[in-house]
């Protein structure tokens, strides 16, 4: 129930109900999370921002004062969608192997990797995908990595990555690939190991 303010008039009382006030990161937090539904799921050149204004239970026009944009609510959706700490608090020795677990359990969250790949040939959503790669994926890795090449070795990791999740999680190949998934599985560590090993 919302809050009103009763005023007297004479013979009569007028009920004036005050505007309801939002919690504004809650709402934030609720139109990414659409948001990333959406584009994770649709992609950035058919995904609306109608579409994702009414799952999070917000106007049009409120969604564009948050983010200013379309471009601009992608890019603050793939930003909060990337998270690599769980990845990069194992340790060095285990790297491939436990990368390999995370990106192919079902129950992980993909939201990061399916928007790149369904924005990478978007003409405006490509630049910002790339962006936020380079910012929030490939500058962190090659940090953890170290000398020498560490920004090439942590490319290779995101590429090789890339591609295991797309086959593994978004194509849906099937029983073909799930008869093969533990081979792929330790091809994929061991290709990834090699990588963070490399001196």
């Amino acid at each position: 129930m919302r809050p009103c303010q009763c005023v007297a008039k004479a013979d009569c009382m007028v009920v004036v109900t005050l505007p309801k006030r939002r919690n504004a990161p809650e709402t934030r937090a609720r139109i990414l999370t659409a948001a990333q539904r959406i584009f994770s799921e649709m992609g950035y050149g058919r995904a609306g921002i109608r579409e994702i204004a009414a799952m999070a239970g917000v106007t049009s026009p409120m969604l564009l004062r948050y983010f200013g944009s379309k471009a601009g609510l992608f890019e603050a959706a793939l930003a909060s969608a990337v998270r690599l700490d769980a990845v990069l608090q194992g340790s060095a020795e285990d790297f491939g192997r436990e990368l390999g677990t995370i990106l192919s359990d079902p129950g992980s969250d993909i939201t990061a990797m399916a928007m790149v790949v369904f924005s990478a040939t978007d003409k405006e959503a490509g630049p910002i995908a790339a962006r936020i790669t380079e910012a929030q994926c490939i500058a962190p890795i090659a940090a953890w990595l170290g000398a020498p090449d560490a920004r090439a070795r942590a490319l290779e990791i995101v590429m090789i990555s890339s591609g295991l999740l797309i086959y593994l999680r978004q194509l849906q190949l099937g029983e073909t690939i799930e008869q093969e998934r533990e081979r792929i599985l330790l091809w994929f560590a061991g290709a990834v190991q090699a990588i963070v090993d490399r001196v």
